[in-house]
């Protein structure tokens, strides 16, 4: 069982318990009494209010119920007089047909419709006359095309119209009838009645009335005078769909929702009603129950910061006598501390100063006992070298531990200071790990004597790093002494005065003192015209608080020979951030330079001879083409010329006999098969005109035009060719794509050759082009059979082939890679497919 430890309270414990207690005790008092307080008198204040809106509700409600069914009421009267008076124009049309209009039945169309026309014009209304019998319809087609439209009705226009006028017959004699489009919430009404004897139906229509906009009419014509019938109230008309607001001030003004502060909160407090089909509301907005509710908060707002107040004085009094008595207290336990503080001040003032200085020193401590030779280690101390305690434990241990070659030093130092020639011991040695590894310290101590030597107190600080760098900045001065770069170091002032160089600008001519003692300015050393360079980029670095920035320019030795050099430097700042001095280095990059300008030279002078051969390699494929080309233009000729020689024959045979019109289509069909002979030409000379200029073009457009190039090859090789995908521009060299294809389609038909000489096949050729966000990606496939992986890898290669040598030159597929990927920046590929390869073609968007 565990106990848990009683705490020990001080003096300065039981005099704050004393002052503060009370305090503590009188401030949650009176926090918990206001909080109390606020909310019995916030109870009583909601229920106040509430009685009072439940009251004025019951009234209002009544009110509100009795005005929608007003609303509603004058929107049904509305119909009931439009129906009157359909009825009467039905019946006063019906009494004209049969008057002396009829003579044997048949009806004077020419004074009915004079007679129609007027009474139309004259009370907004259409009339509608069809016979029962025929269903034709004598006056208003118009109106039954406006009935599909409202009816929104599928059906075709002559059947509807046979389908309609049986339902208006179907439905009788004397009907009012409602056709209505409840999606755009219109109404049109219509009378029929039957004309008897004469197998006629006679109809009136009304014009289509706007049920959102009839119904909207009707509230903004009675809201006023309504919400005179409401004490201390008026009717609201919400318009969701124009977010205005009629009548709301109760002035009969429509104003906008947005010039009302807070209206959701004040129409959601409403009482109100909602005509959901149309976006519309009503709802009553107050004016004596806002002001009565006002009131009554303000009253209790009142009642409750008079509470507050009187707790917070009776608070304060409490406080205040606490406070006096507790400073009473607090006198007597001062004076009776005081004595006691005095005591212990000085002794935890030397100790807190020792263990702070042990602390922030970050040294390890340790102590020689000199009689018995005994060590004790601190625990960072152990620490900083691994080891645990007991793994050294007398000087003979710790001497061991130290660097050969320093222990020489070491004991010659701890000797005299023994001896009294020091003052203090100080020492910079290597000592041994317990990794195995020797680490830099610099060890300060001193001797205390009882009448001999009998103890010494040691400190060691880690200076590892700092030897470490110490040695290397000796190593990077020795390795740039004699070699090629130099390293400086600049005030940042106009001249860049040189407050450092390295040994190494003796290579250049130059002694360290002629700068150092300024004999020799920084841009003496610079090449004339490229100092301008060198300041801009200078003041570059600083402006945009760059560390450090890199310049190539020239030097000038004291020879007077001009070298290049490659210049890194880093900013020196100040502790305000302020670039007081440049460091880095010049490295001699002349002969790199120079091979580079050499190089340049020999690079163009190759790119200048492949030019030239590719350019020999581009004629030289569609010479070889041409052969095959000039086949298949005679190939596609052969057809219209057969066409043509007939055609000569026939109208030598049979010229007597022609008449003016049939020589005229004889003449025409032959000028019909000329103009499909120059198009085949228009075709083969636009494929080998070279482009220039890039120009958008369409893909699956220029694969159709080079495949009529190939159609006739296609034709006599039984080969089918399908182009599908989509329609994609790209801005490029359209002939040259042309040229690719061409070269693609070709291989197929050379391939199909050689399939066909071992087995039968349908041959084909699929194109399918597709697009994505980056790429466009031309696919190729053909069925005619795969091919070795090592032709595969060759195919693209100048002057390779699988042909005899008078059947292919082994460049059509290169100069096909050569296009894709030099001129049009895409990349083209070879795979085996099925039964097949497909060429696979992506060019970026």
């Amino acid at each position: 069982m565990f106990f848990k430890k009683k705490k020990f309270y001080t003096l300065l414990d039981i005099r704050k318990q004393i002052v503060y207690t009370p305090l503590i005790f009188v401030i949650l008092l009176a926090v918990v009494s206001s909080i109390v307080l606020y909310f019995f008198l916030t109870y009583q204040e909601n229920n106040k209010v509430k009685l009072l809106i439940q009251s004025d509700n019951f009234y209002k409600t009544d009110e509100l119920k009795n005005y929608i069914s007003n609303i509603k009421y004058n929107t049904s009267a509305n119909f009931d007089d439009l129906e009157i008076e359909l009825s009467n124009s039905v019946y006063e049309l019906n009494g004209y047909i049969k008057s002396s209009l009829f003579d044997n039945k048949n009806l004077d169309l020419v004074k009915f419709e004079r007679y129609i026309d007027e009474l139309e014009n004259n009370r907004d209304i259409k009339f509608l006359l069809f016979d029962t019998n025929n269903y034709n319809i004598l006056h208003g087609d118009l109106l039954i095309e406006n009935l599909a439209k409202l009816t929104n009705s599928k059906i075709k226009t002559d059947k509807f119209i046979k389908h309609m006028l049986e339902n208006i017959k179907y439905m009788g004699d004397n009907n009012l009838m409602y056709w209505i489009d409840n999606t755009k919430e219109n109404i049109q009404l219509s009378y029929f009645k039957y004309v008897k004897g004469k197998e006629l139906f006679l109809g009136a229509f009304s014009k289509v009335d706007d049920m959102n906009l009839l119904t909207r009419k009707v509230i903004l014509e009675t809201i006023a005078a309504k919400s005179k019938n409401i004490n201390n109230a008026y009717f609201c008309f919400y318009d969701k769909n124009k977010a205005t607001v009629f009548n709301y001030y109760g002035k009969s003004q429509e104003i906008n929702t947005s010039e009302i502060k807070d209206f959701s909160k004040i129409k959601n407090k409403s009482l109100s009603h909602s005509f959901s089909k149309y976006q519309y509301e009503i709802f009553i907005k107050e004016t004596f129950l806002e002001d009565e509710v006002r009131r009554i908060k303000g009253d209790y707002e009142y009642k409750i910061i008079m509470s507050f107040l009187t707790i917070i004085f009776v608070a304060l009094l409490l406080i205040t006598t606490s406070n006096i008595f507790g400073r009473f207290i607090n006198t007597i336990f001062n004076r009776y501390n005081k004595r006691i503080e005095t005591k212990n001040a000085l002794y935890k003032k030397w100790k807190e100063r020792y263990e702070l200085a042990i602390i922030a020193s970050n040294d390890g401590l340790w102590d020689i006992n000199l009689e018995t030779n005994e060590i004790f280690f601190s625990n960072k101390w152990l620490d900083m070298f691994g080891y645990k305690r007991d793994d050294i434990n007398n000087f003979e241990q710790w001497l061991n531990l130290i660097h050969k070659d320093d222990k020489e030093k070491v004991l010659k130092r701890y000797k005299a200071h023994l001896e009294s020639k020091s003052e203090h011991f100080s020492c910079e040695y290597r000592l041994k790990s317990k990794s195995n590894q020797y680490k830099w310290m610099l060890v300060r101590g001193k001797a205390f004597k009882k009448g001999k030597s009998n103890r010494m107190l040691m400190m060691s600080m880690d200076i590892d790093n700092r030897m470490k760098l110490t040695k290397e900045l000796r190593n990077v001065e020795l390795l740039t002494e004699f070699g090629r770069i130099v390293i400086f170091r600049w005030l940042n002032d106009e001249d860049l005065t040189v407050k450092f160089v390295s040994k190494s600008i003796e290579t250049y001519g130059y002694k360290t003192t002629d700068f150092l003692s300024n004999d020799v300015k920084y841009f003496e050393l610079v090449y004339k015209d490229d100092i301008d360079n060198l300041k801009k980029v200078i003041k570059t670095a600083i402006e945009n608080d760059a560390s450090s920035f890199t310049n190539i320019h020239r030097v000038v030795e004291n020879s007077g020979n001009i070298k290049w050099v490659y210049n890194r430097s880093i900013l020196v700042k100040d502790d305000h951030g302020n670039v007081i001095g440049l460091y880095g280095y010049l490295n001699d990059i002349n002969e790199m330079k120079l091979n580079e300008e050499e190089l340049k030279q020999k690079v163009e002078l190759e790119v200048e001879k492949n030019i030239k051969k590719d350019r020999l390699l581009v004629q030289q494929n569609k010479l070889a083409s041409m052969g095959e080309m000039l086949g298949n233009i005679s190939h596609q000729w052969r057809q219209p010329l057969n066409n043509i020689n007939l055609l000569l024959y026939f109208i030598r045979d049979n010229f007597d006999k022609f008449s003016k019109e049939e020589m005229h289509d004889s003449i025409k069909s032959a000028k019909v098969q000329i103009d499909y002979m120059s198009q085949t030409i228009d075709d083969f000379r636009n494929f080998y005109q070279p482009t220039k200029d890039k120009k958008y073009f369409d893909i699956k457009d220029s694969i159709k035009k080079s495949s009529k190039i190939i159609q006739a090859l296609f034709e006599r090789n039984n080969i089918n060719l399908e182009i599908i995908g989509s329609d994609v521009k790209i801005n490029s060299y359209e002939n040259e794509f042309e040229q690719v294809i061409v070269n693609i389609l070709n291989n197929a038909s050379d391939a199909k050759l050689i399939k066909a000489k071992t087995i039968k096949f349908d041959a084909k050729v699929l194109i399918n082009i597709s697009k994505d966000d980056e790429d466009i990606t031309i696919s190729i496939f053909n069925n005619c059979g795969n091919v070795d992986d090592t032709i595969l890898d060759k195919m693209f290669e100048p002057y390779f082939t699988t042909k005899f040598e008078n059947q292919g030159t082994g460049i059509g597929l290169y100069m096909t890679k050569t296009i894709i990927e030099k001129n049009m920046n895409g990349t083209i590929d070879a795979i085996n497919k099925d039964d097949g390869v497909e060429f696979i073609i992506k060019l970026k968007c």
